[in-house]
Parts: C-alpha cells; sequence; structure tokens
C-alpha cells in the first residue's frame, strides 16, 4: 500500500480507473483529492460529461469529509428504508457533500487518510465496481 498520494499515484489510481471503464464501454471521470477535498488529478474520458467531472470530485470530497466511503454514509444517513430518520444532504449545510456510490477512502498502512477517490459515469453499482479497482491499484502502488 502506498505510504503517499501524490500526482504519479493519483494519476495510477485514475489511469486504472479510466482504463477498467473503457474495458466495460462506460465513459467516465474519475478523480483523486487530497485529504482536504483538494483535487489533486482528474481526467474525463472523451464524451464525458462536465456533470461527470463534478460528480466524481464531489464524491471524493464527501469521503474525506465525511472520513468514511460514500457507499456506507448513503446508508447510515440517506437511504429511503430509513424514514423520519433519513436525512436530506443539504441539511448538513455543505453543497459539495455527495452521498452517492464510489467515493472511497485511500490511506497510508498506518490508517491515515491520505485522501479519496470518486468516479462518476455509470449507474451506483458500476460506479462503485470501478472504484473499487482504483482503490487496489492504489493498495499495490
Amino acid at each position: 500500500m502506498a505510504a503517499k498520494l501524490g500526482l504519479a499515484e493519483a494519476r495510477a489510481v485514475v489511469d486504472a480507473m479510466l482504463k477498467a471503464a473503457a474495458e466495460r464501454k462506460l465513459t467516465m471521470a474519475a478523480a483523486v483529492v487530497d485529504p482536504g477535498g483538494e483535487i489533486i488529478h482528474l481526467a474525463r474520458m472523451d464524451g464525458g460529461s462536465a456533470l461527470n467531472s463534478r460528480m466524481c470530485v464531489n464524491k471524493g470530497y464527501t469521503a474525506v469529509k465525511w472520513l468514511q466511503n460514500t457507499k456506507a454514509l448513503k446508508s447510515r444517513l440517506f437511504d429511503m428504508s430509513l424514514g423520519d430518520d433519513r436525512r436530506d444532504i443539504t441539511w448538513f449545510g455543505d453543497p459539495r457533500y455527495t452521498a452517492v456510490w464510489g467515493g472511497i477512502l485511500l490511506k497510508a498502512p498506518d490508517g491515515t487518510v491520505l485522501g479519496a477517490l470518486g468516479e462518476s459515469g455509470g449507474t451506483p453499482a458500476q460506479d462503485e465496481e470501478i472504484g473499487q479497482i482504483g482503490a487496489k491499484a492504489f493498495a499495490e502502488l
């Protein structure tokens, strides 16, 4: 597992995600953000939308701000099955929060959060799958 998250590592993660997306005939954007949620690297495939770019960055941003993967966050706070205990994302006061699958924390071997990744362009399950490929690529650096 990588002990740092700089431009080289971020590019490797984004490249792994976009390669996997292309193999699945998906058109996506992918990003890696630092522990403050700021972009280290972002790439959008030909045909990808500006919305995909914003969403992938915001997924990573949300993961680092909440210190958890967005899939778990969505289940914990925003799932419709929670009834009256469910929250609207605007309730938390940050319009960048994006509690949808695909924001995944990237950690050092000691558990320190180094940043997060995000991707957008597929279904929630496809986004999560591509994100897990990126997380695996980071772990193998």
